[in-house]
């Protein structure tokens, strides 16, 4: 515990002393007391620095939550919480399967939050041209939440086949039962075929016919999330804690298929881009269900995609069938009875008591409109954007292609992110982070 210095000053005496006991030469003593001053001081500056790093050098590496900050190791890791899902035993998989372009900024989310949500398995198809996902890809091959996604590429010319109708590709977005885009599929006579359908069809046959054979597979978008309406909050109904549970109760009975509508969340006034989680920049939403609903198919019992809303299913004789083995979450059992319209991608009496597909479209105004007109869809069209490709036509196809701040506050898709992935609180400790 002593200085160096003091160390030095005692010198003179040491060397005298050992000199005369040891009768050795006197330079062969210095060398050796000098050796022996050297690695004190060694010694006493290594225990000074850990002490200090003990102290505030943590702080230094800390955020406001007090969690360490490893960017790459800590920070990305999604810990999930140990609540009641994560114990709970269920016989039966979910897996998601999901088409992505120029979406860096925002898939990791959308993975974190999905498998939180109690998905196994993620399996990204990247469209873009170059593959821009593989560097991530194969840096997360180890990492202890993202070695559960796949990226797969399938580049944007694997599909040029054209349709003389836009009834053959709707861009996510169309369907038969809004008479405003009928009239914009009068307009639009060539588009190229929306390739989602064949990269959900290779999804199923790949990892659920064959590999880790899933037993349900649910087709979304990375700006769509699955957001539970009771999250265990309302002690009054089910207590659903994730979509295994509402799988159990309306789609594992029944087989085939089940459908769940959009819910659109607003722009909130956002006219350029932020590094934050979408779920937290945007909380304000529609004040009712849309009608545009998406799918969960039963592998077993899933024949292909009408589009990339809607699927064929065997009905429970095994024969095929388009609508009398769709379900909704009206009530267990209930069936969905639009199916049966021309592309079925549509539930008008909008079923919203149990979990809804939270729609984060438009973001804001600045990313809504490289989307829809610079990048365009995943079909390559542009068809609801301005002849410039500066902006949004307005009066032009279905009433949601236009952008809204949203009515209602709902802050349900944040609060389950960041109470399932605590890395995401850190987030609400800055005032600033809007």
């Amino acid at each position: 515990q002593y200085s160096p210095f003091i160390v030095l000053s005692l010198l003179p005496q040491q060397l005298q002393l050992y000199h005369m006991a040891k009768r050795q030469p006197v330079t062969t003593t210095i060398i050796v007391s000098f050796v022996g001053f050297y690695l004190v001081t060694c010694l006493w500056s290594f225990t000074k620095l850990s002490k200090e790093d003990a102290s505030c050098g943590n702080n230094v590496a800390t955020l406001a939550t007090g969690q360490p900050l490893n960017f790459h190791r800590s920070l990305q890791t999604s810990s999930f919480e140990q609540d009641e899902f994560r114990t709970k035993q269920y016989n039966f998989t979910a897996a998601l399967c999901v088409c992505v372009k120029d979406a860096e900024a925002y898939f990791e989310e959308f993975v974190d939050y999905h498998l939180a949500m109690g998905f196994s398995n993620v399996y990204i198809y990247d469209d873009s041209p170059n593959f821009e996902l593989q560097r991530w890809y194969n840096h997360t091959r180890s990492h202890p939440v993202y070695k559960k996604v796949q990226v797969l590429h399938f580049s944007d010319a694997r599909n040029q086949k054209k349709s003389s109708s836009k009834d053959d590709s709707n861009d996510g977005d169309g369907d038969d039962d809004d008479d405003n885009n009928q009239q914009s599929q009068k307009k639009q006579q060539i588009v190229p075929v929306d390739p989602q359908t064949d990269y959900y069809e290779d999804c199923v046959h790949r990892f659920g016919f064959k590999g880790p054979k899933h037993d349900y597979f649910a087709f979304i978008d990375v700006d769509e999330f699955f957001v539970l309406m009771n999250d265990g909050d309302n002690h009054d109904s089910n207590n659903y804690h994730n979509i295994l549970d509402v799988l159990q109760d309306y789609l594992v009975p029944f087989g085939g298929a089940l459908t769940v509508n959009w819910m659109l969340v607003g722009s909130a006034n956002k006219s350029v881009y932020a590094p934050l989680p979408v779920t937290k920049r945007f909380q304000y939403r529609d004040n009712k269900p849309h009608f545009v609903i998406k799918s969960i198919v039963k592998t077993s019992d899933y024949l292909g995609h009408r589009n990339p809303h809607a699927v064929y299913v065997r009905d429970g004789n095994g024969t095929n069938s388009n609508t009398s083995n769709i379900h909704t979450t009206a009530y267990p059992g209930a069936i969905h009875k639009y199916a049966s319209t021309p592309r079925g991608a549509t539930d008008k009496t909008c079923p919203s008591k149990v979990v809804l597909l939270y729609h984060y479209r438009y973001t804001s105004d600045k990313e809504y409109i490289f989307k829809r007109c610079t990048r365009g869809g995943t079909d390559g069209g542009h068809y609801w954007c301005s002849d410039g490709g500066q902006g949004i036509r307005q009066g032009y196809g279905p009433q949601h292609i236009q952008s809204f701040p949203g009515s209602v506050f709902d802050d349900k898709a944040w609060k389950f992110l960041t109470s399932h992935v605590p890395k995401y609180k850190m987030y609400d400790s800055f005032e600033d982070f809007h």
